[in-house]
């Protein structure tokens, strides 16, 4: 599907075809054409319609009062947090002092 560059953005459906018409399956907001395809290519075999996206559906930045629309950003966390790591050194050191003996000679612990 080929969308001009004028056009940016909009949203793209996907929808499955049934007996008794068309279920929806899927919906994203795009802003270029490799997002398009990309799309288009996620669900193949399925029937793929382009809307104009409505005024409500863009985020505006309410902090400025100049009416430009803010860019949404996607929060990404990437790795384990700090916590499970330490949890992860803590539970290690416990098991190799277990196995080497070194927490039962040091605390006088007879298991």
């Amino acid at each position: 599907m080929v969308i001009n560059e004028k056009e940016f953005p909009v949203v793209v459906q996907a929808y499955q075809p049934a007996a008794d018409g068309e279920l929806f399956v899927a919906e994203q907001m795009v802003r270029n054409q490799a997002e398009t395809d990309s799309f288009s290519s996620r669900y193949a075999g399925y029937i793929i319609k382009a809307r104009v996206v409505k005024e409500n559906e863009l985020v505006t930045d309410y902090g400025n009062n100049n009416g430009h629309r803010a860019r949404r950003t996607a929060v990404h966390r990437r790795g384990m947090p700090a916590w499970a790591i330490l949890l992860l050194i803590v539970v290690v050191l416990v098991v190799v002092g277990f196995t080497t003996g070194w927490i039962q000679k040091t605390f006088e612990l007879n298991l």
